[in-house]
């Protein structure tokens, strides 16, 4: 075990890597490890908002590179930590780097070329393939695995939704590669028992221009942020995303399996991780496989209770407090160790 590491960079809670780190801090706290916070730059009114002061996390300067002095720093897809990585390193206790994506950032290539990444982590199996082949030969390359924690508090777990409608929606930022292009059709296409009504979150320019028109009356559209996570999946019976993307381990994924929202999504990357077809929602190969699905979650209200129970379920097992600390518990070894031979 450690007793101190600190974050370089700054959680958020407006999607990605950021929000991920949010809940490891919860985490990281819950196993006695104290943790600092060293941002790569101002803080704007999301960042201040987060009070992480008040929940026991220590603030240094932007950028104050010495104040890290013994310390194990970490950072989850932080393009500055790549840029400093040279003036991190010399004070750093041992560096970490964490890639949520499923690509390479050009500097992490070449920061592990120079040997100043010490340790690379991952979620997913899939994920480190398809990172790893650039680093493996560069130096020494310490690739590790965490489970990520999922703080479930945030998101309520709701099975009494109305039924006067299928209420369904998407939500992701304004980005082209988030949408297939037949989504809209998928939506149209797709039969209910009762009226149709759809939430769009994260619709924006890019999206309309890769989609080509708005969706029908029935289906609204908010750019993102126009309303909490929390108010999203409150609203939405089922989440059905089809994506142009290879997603690690989405976020999205275990929001809903939270708040008792059902899955039927792409049968690929992270979701399929997530996701046990016909037991925890629904995977699909095609657009046509989407709408059968989604008709049948309209249709199949006890299947619908059923599968968000079993979901839940799902999320405390394998993403839950104790399996994560248990990974974390193993990080930490490996970052002491690696000081200690040194």
């Amino acid at each position: 075990m450690i007793d101190v590491l600190c974050i370089i960079g700054h959680p958020s809670r407006v999607g990605g890597a950021d929000t991920e780190l949010d809940h490891q801090i919860y985490c990281w706290q819950a196993m006695g490890v104290e943790v600092h916070i060293c941002p790569t730059g101002p803080l704007d009114d999301n960042l201040k908002a987060m009070q992480m002061e008040k929940r026991g996390c220590v603030y240094h300067q932007a950028n104050d590179w010495p104040s890290l002095d013994g310390m194990h720093c970490i950072s989850f897809c932080n393009g500055q930590f790549l840029k400093h990585i040279e003036l991190i390193k010399r004070y750093a206790r041992s560096t970490t780097f964490v890639n949520c994506m499923s690509w390479n950032f050009d500097k992490e290539v070449e920061a592990q070329s120079k040997g100043l990444i010490d340790f690379h982590l991952y979620q997913t199996q899939h994920s480190f393939e398809k990172v790893s082949p650039k680093l493996k030969g560069l130096g020494a390359y310490r690739p590790l695995y965490f489970v990520p924690y999922f703080h479930a508090e945030d998101f309520p777990y709701i099975d009494n939704r109305l039924q006067d409608k299928f209420r369904f929606g998407r939500i992701s930022r304004d980005d082209g590669d988030k949408f297939n292009y037949r989504q809209l059709w998928i939506y149209e296409s797709m039969t209910s028992p009762v009226a149709k009504e759809g939430l769009i979150l994260g619709w924006g320019p890019k999206v309309e221009k890769k989609i080509g028109r708005c969706p029908e009356s029935y289906i609204s559209i908010l750019p993102p942020g126009s309303i909490s996570q929390r108010a999203f999946y409150a609203q939405c019976e089922a989440i059905i995303m089809s994506t142009d993307t290879f997603e690690n381990l989405p976020r999205v994924g275990f929001e809903a399996m939270a708040s008792g929202s059902i899955l039927i999504v792409d049968n690929r990357g992270g979701w399929k991780l997530e996701v046990e077809d016909g037991v925890t929602g629904w995977l699909c190969n095609d657009e046509r496989e989407f709408v059968y699905k989604a008709s049948r979650c309209a249709f199949e209200l006890e299947e619908r209770n059923q599968m968000r129970l079993a979901a839940l379920n799902k999320l405390q097992k394998k993403w839950g407090l104790q399996p994560a600390m248990d990974s974390w518990a193993y990080v930490f070894e490996q970052w002491e160790t690696l000081r200690r031979n040194n």
